[in-house]
């Protein structure tokens, strides 16, 4: 008869250790669903953005995928990041070039997305997309996911391979 005693004591401690953790992780969790919730896409500044953006360099390069653990492709770094400050974007580079407000290439600031062409040949289709690090004038930089040579999420300057296959500035940040 101990024998189930003890046996029923265990279960019941278990049990009780068990529903505690859950309810700890639930509350955690939800406190963190929360907090992200009230979030305004108005407090957002560029440095922000960009400091959470920097924090996924070296991420690996992944086609169609948008989860830091597998890796980023180009549209996936960039929509990974807005989504984080709850910013409704789309997941596929040619979508964005409906979304936010036009900006020329000289007005770009720091935190505005940049629409590319795809790496073919004649074709005007929007292909690449990345977030405008800095432009000052000596220099433009952006930060990206690429397939090339880099193979992950880095910052690149606007050299003449991108200058030529540039399309359009969008801004979302106020």
């Amino acid at each position: 008869m101990s024998k189930y005693l003890i046996l029923l004591v265990f279960i019941g401690l278990t049990t009780s250790l068990f529903s505690k953790t859950h309810v700890r992780r639930f509350k955690l969790t939800h406190k963190i669903k929360t907090a992200n919730a009230y979030l305004s896409t108005d407090s957002v500044s560029a440095d922000t953005l960009l400091h959470f953006a920097q924090s996924l360099l070296g991420t690996r390069y992944r086609s169609r995928c948008s989860n830091p653990l597998v890796g980023f492709d180009c549209s996936g770094f960039v929509s990974y990041v807005f989504k984080k400050f709850n910013f409704n974007v789309p997941r596929s580079s040619c979508e964005f070039i409906s979304v936010g407000q036009k900006v020329r290439l000289e007005d770009a600031r720091p935190g505005d997305i940049i629409l590319f062409t795809g790496t073919k040949k004649h074709t005007r289709r929007i292909g690449h997309v990345g977030i405008v690090y800095c432009n000052s004038s000596d220099e433009f930089k952006f930060i990206h996911s690429t397939s090339g040579k880099e193979h992950g999420v880095t910052i690149s300057n606007m050299d003449e391979r991108y200058k030529r296959r540039f399309v359009q500035v969008i801004r979302l940040l106020i």
